[in-house]
């Protein structure tokens, strides 16, 4: 880069002269009124503003999907500020803002997954604390969570960022994150320099590395497509095998829907359980079945003999989820056993209502 010669920086100078001493009144009110006009005439074209910022995260985060609902989560709490700056073409702070929001997540983000006590969590965040954005950024490289092109637009905002708050002009000409010549020097060039700069698309590119950072704050299991499938389906569905789907909606003396309910919530567990389990669960379906037609029949006799039935077949169910889940990831207890639900109560429940209707 050549060295700015000093008939560049009489022209820079006088640019700025023009812009800020010679086209605008020195005094106080007089410039707080011309302050005010600018942000006025900042905020009649917010529409456009919009359109663009939309245009933007859409190209990042599609809509109606599962990313989109991400970054809208973790848009909704940390990027207001950061879209009010925007809209106010007040770029330079708006920059400051998506640094310290980059920096801040991922140094949380990394507190979150590397302790493996609270011994350690107390020594890690006391160093991370000491660290910038720039100081751990190729550590999610090297975790794979960025890519290195990734790591280069943190470093690089990083430079934007500092050039803007130490007024080094310089570093803000000379920055990829702008469309600077790379010839300005003098401090108060730094403004008209970033309201020159398109930053919807630098909005939308910190918030692909924030989302591409939240991913490290999960827990290692669910990274595990199969061993998340099955952990999901099995503690969603394990409360209602042992409350034997009693208080479902669907059961009212001979409803068809209760049979297709249980269908729908078993069937899905097909497709991602062992053999064994599999087994068991068809077993589970044809006795739960029978169960309710005693209920609906008032065979307290078998309702009682099918319900002595599905209480040994889930303790048996919830020994093989815990294998299943073992297979995928060595963890002492996945599944926590209920009680199974006690049908007493519901039995005399069915009685009075047989007697009411006869």
């Amino acid at each position: 880069m050549a060295k700015l010669n000093t008939n560049s920086k009489r022209k820079e100078l006088k640019r700025i002269l023009d812009s800020k001493i010679r086209s605008s009144s020195i005094e106080l009110d007089k410039r707080l009124q011309s302050i005010s006009g600018n942000i006025e005439l900042a905020l009649l074209n917010k529409e456009e503003k919009i359109k663009k910022l939309i245009y933007a995260i859409d190209c990042k985060f599609p809509p109606s999907t599962s990313i989109r609902g991400l970054y809208d989560g973790i848009s909704t709490i940390v990027f207001d500020t950061a879209y009010a700056l925007y809209l106010l073409n007040n770029n330079s702070a708006l920059i400051v803002e998506l640094h310290g929001i980059l920096e801040r997540f991922c140094i949380n983000a990394l507190r979150d997954i590397l302790p493996i006590d609270d011994v350690s969590k107390s020594i890690i965040s006391e160093l991370l604390d000491k660290k910038t954005l720039k100081d751990i950024a190729k550590h999610f490289e090297t975790l794979s969570v960025w890519t290195s092109d990734d790591v280069e637009f943190s470093y690089e905002l990083t430079k934007l960022r500092n050039g803007i708050a130490h007024k080094n002009a310089e570093l803000v000409s000379r920055s990829k994150l702008t469309l600077s010549d790379g010839q300005s020097r003098h401090p108060e060039s730094i403004h008209q320099i970033m309201h020159d700069t398109e930053c919807s698309s630098l909005i939308a590119r910190t918030a692909e590395l924030i989302i591409k950072a939240s991913g490290l704050t999960r827990p290692s299991f669910i990274k595990q497509p199969r061993l998340y499938a099955r952990y999901n389906l099995y503690s969603s569905v394990i409360g209602e095998l042992y409350n034997l789907f009693i208080t479902n909606p669907y059961v009212k003396r001979g409803d068809p829907f209760l049979e297709t309910y249980i269908n729908n919530r078993i069937a899905p567990l097909y497709i991602i359980a062992s053999e064994k389990l599999v087994e068991h669960l068809q077993t589970y379906r044809k006795h739960i079945l029978l169960f309710h037609e005693s209920l609906n029949t008032d065979n307290e006799g078998r309702a009682l003999e099918e319900y002595e039935q599905l209480k040994s077949l889930l303790g048996e169910i919830t020994q093989v989820m815990r294998i299943d889940l073992n297979v995928d990831n060595n963890r002492r207890e996945w599944i926590t056993e209920p009680s199974i639900i006690d049908i007493s109560t519901y039995l005399k429940d069915c009685k009075k209502e047989s007697c009411n209707t006869q």
